[in-house]
């Protein structure tokens, strides 16, 4: 007799209905009925015997559903149960609703029942519910005793499974031959298709076939073993292996991959988290790799079952060991790349001698751009004006991941440098009085760059320019180091943020009285701002009456006439530099102080 006294002590707060597998293992009624010595006797639902059973028990009650989990072996002799059709009917109803998998009714000369009763089958069979009888002979706890043993030595098959997979894991990743034989034991031995991409979330290394199905031998691409294993794009690994070429693809595989639909999205939640995040969707799971910092990622394809599972630490882990070997094996490539960013940055530097650096580094571009990246600001730093405050870390950047993607914000120089090589094609980084510095190509990225491995940090952008003038682009960048700093964010030339800066650095008072020394008589005749709008969009436009008619929409004549009033008014001359000057500073100041800002057209 089942004596639980309420629902709540024995799971009733479940939803019910459906039998649910916690572990992927289960033994299926026909194993039982199978089975001699436990004397089962199919009554009803001979055809539904593949039904799997997750436990068996006993219960007198004539209300039973609320204390089952779904899946049982439900055994009862019927003592309590009115054997009238009505009675039967809802019985089995309740039973059924709760995800049973059969009902059993023990038979026995000294027991209420020596045959299934009439009612009890009719309501089976209409609600397609297995019926069995028990023998007279065979108590219910061997029935019990049979399914857990049953389910125990499935979990003990499956645990040695999972031990075996894990040692051809282990057997893989210590091949030496990359990313490429773990995924591919893995996929041969899950069914799952993988990927492993770097933080940009570029493809280094796929397992599997397209569709994330079986992987197996055969079932696969290119050579039989569905796997392609490169190193970041742009770039040789610096030891040969597997005939990964400069631009990081696995020739041997045919190819790298791309990130199946809806992986991105989970991509940049990891990325954002760091090390210690992980992302799911249907059919879609991504896992960080890396021992200390952000690595890499892991995709898994498909539905990862129980088994699998347990298998997915350990590949994490593999693969984490074998990232982490090659950023340490990447040292020696490292100074190498940043040996060559050395003779690229020399003044001295002809254009034959630099097109030879670009091709010796895999690096393809007509216009190349410098990046400089400055100590992290502190908490207790200068920067505590609005953007400023975003940069120190006492607010959040206005975009991008937050710091804990790459421990970019924290990493010394050289842990950061090693990151950028990897990310910017070339690997053309190096770090220089405590600060990296790195040659890109101009079609990069290079604020997403950036916000993925140098969140919180200052960073100045240079100019683009040929390849021998690379030096003059990083002598920019390392000037607009502090403005960053200052502003809270990466700073390129010509952006207008060096003149932004210094006018933030003036009391807002004083930037006004500027510029109501030099504007006010323009607002006095144009309240309507005419006036002022069209100086700033003329100074805007290059001093261009073409472009600043466009910008407008104004007539040419009409951008000339307002222009040669507010001379008047202000005492000035467009075509004296020193009073161009000072009414662009006005303008500036204007903006700057935040009374009024001139329309741009």
């Amino acid at each position: 007799m089942d004596t639980v006294s309420s629902p709540a002590a024995r799971g009733g707060g479940r939803e019910r209905g459906a039998a649910r597998d916690t572990d992927g293992m289960s033994v299926l009624l026909s194993d039982l009925v199978a089975r001699p010595e436990l004397q089962l006797t199919v009554v009803t639902g001979q055809e539904r015997l593949d039904r799997p059973v997750h436990a068996a028990h006993v219960s007198e009650l004539v209300r039973p559903g609320p204390w089952l989990h779904g899946g049982e072996l439900l055994m009862t002799i019927g003592l309590v149960l009115p054997m009238t059709e009505r009675a039967c009917r809802e019985y089995v109803a309740d039973v059924a609703a709760a995800g049973t998998s059969a009902l059993a009714l023990g038979l026995g000369a000294e027991l209420p029942y020596q045959a299934a009763p009439a009612p009890l089958r009719r309501a089976t069979a209409e609600a397609g519910l297995p019926l069995l009888t028990v023998g007279g002979q065979v108590p219910f706890l061997a029935v019990t005793k049979a399914v857990f043993a049953a389910r125990a030595a499935e979990q003990r098959a499956a645990v040695e499974a999972a031990f075996e997979t894990h040692r051809r894991l282990t057997a893989a990743a210590a091949s030496g031959r990359g990313l490429a034989p773990t995924l591919h034991a893995w996929a041969r031995a899950t069914g799952v298709r993988t990927l492993v991409t770097d933080p940009l979330g570029r493809v280094l290394a796929a397992g599997g076939d397209g569709g994330g199905g079986a992987g197996g031998p055969g079932g696969d691409g290119g050579d039989g073993d569905g796997v392609v294993d490169g190193d970041t794009p742009g770039r040789d690994d610096g030891d040969g292996r597997n005939g990964v070429g400069r631009d990081g693809v696995d020739r041997n595989h045919g190819g790298g991959g791309e990130l199946p639909p809806g992986s991105v999205e989970l991509v940049e939640r990891v990325v954002a988290g760091g090390i210690r995040a992980s992302a799911r969707a249907p059919g879609l799971e991504v896992r960080p790799l890396g021992a200390g910092r952000l690595r890499g990622l892991l995709v898994l394809v498909g539905e990862v079952g129980a088994e699998a599972r347990m298998l997915v630490s350990g590949l994490v882990s593999l693969l984490s060991l074998e990232l982490e070997r090659r950023h340490l094996a990447g040292e020696p490539e490292r100074r190498h790349r940043a040996a060559l960013l050395g003779r690229l940055l020399s003044p001295e530097v002809t254009a034959a001698r630099a097109r030879d650096v670009l091709a010796a580094a895999g690096l393809s571009a007509s216009a190349v751009r410098a990046v400089t990246v400055g100590a992290a600001t502190s908490d207790e730093g200068p920067a505590t004006s609005g953007e400023g405050r975003a940069m120190s870390g006492t607010a959040p950047a206005a975009s991008g991941p937050a710091p804990a993607a790459s421990g970019g914000e924290t990493a010394p120089p050289g842990e950061l440098a090693a990151a950028l090589a990897l990310a910017v094609p070339g690997g053309l980084v190096r770090v220089r009085d405590g600060q990296v510095e790195a040659v890109v190509g101009e079609g990069l990225d290079i604020h997403r760059v950036l916000t993925r491995f140098a969140p919180g940090r200052p960073a100045g952008i240079g100019s683009p320019v040929p390849p021998h003038a690379a030096h003059t682009s990083l002598r920019e960048a390392s000037g607009l180091v502090e403005v960053s700093r200052g502003l809270g964010r990466p700073v390129e030339a010509g952006g207008g943020d060096s003149a932004r800066l210094l006018l933030s650095l003036g009391e807002r008072p004083a930037l006004a009285g500027y510029a109501d020394a030099l504007l006010a008589p323009l607002e006095t005749a144009a309240p309507s701002g005419d006036l002022v709008e069209t100086l700033a969009t003329w100074l805007d436009a290059g001093c261009s009456w073409d472009e600043t008619s466009r910008r407008l929409g104004l007539h040419r004549h009409t951008v000339r006439n307002r222009l040669d009033k507010a001379m008047r008014l202000t005492g000035r001359r467009l075509d004296n530099a020193d009073d161009r000057f000072d009414l662009w500073l006005a303008v500036r100041a204007r903006r700057a102080a935040g009374d009024h800002t001139p329309g741009r057209g």
